[in-house]
């Protein structure tokens, strides 16, 4: 049980960590102020406005379902959702690495946040598996 709910606290951690980021750069303020125009035909986005509302889409409603429903009720289908929400995570942040060339801080906190919800959601699905009563499983 412990397991599962350190799961589904860590999936609606980033679920808010996405909305304030969200937030943030729809705010236009601070860093967010000027979107780079070097990035503009590199990444498929042209403005920080575009970013925000798909991360918020994306990541923001993603990791909230995925926690909801791991809060609410036992499902096996939430080890998967969230070995998938940090595989997309992962895939995302090694993408736009490639495509604008450079690591930036951000890009290594999101990589680190990304394979410690792999980790998670690969360790809670190989215990589902292996020792169901370690789990939380009651079926």
């Amino acid at each position: 049980m412990l397991k599962k709910t350190i799961m589904n606290v860590y999936n609606a951690a980033l679920s808010v960590g996405a909305f304030y980021l969200g937030g943030s750069m729809m705010s236009g303020k601070g860093i967010f102020a000027a979107f780079p125009p070097e990035w503009a035909g590199d990444l498929p986005f042209d403005s920080w406005m575009a970013m925000a509302i798909v991360g918020m889409i994306v990541f923001g409603l993603g990791n909230a379902v995925v926690a909801i429903r791991g809060f609410i009720r036992y499902d096996p289908q939430i080890f998967f959702s969230t070995l998938f929400m940090g595989a997309l995570l992962f895939i995302a942040t090694i993408g736009a690495t490639l495509s604008v060339g450079e690591w930036y801080l951000p890009s290594v906190q999101l990589l680190i946040a990304s394979i410690g919800q792999v980790l998670l959601g690969l360790g809670a699905f190989m215990l589902h598996f292996l020792r169901p009563e370690s789990a939380g499983v009651t079926e």
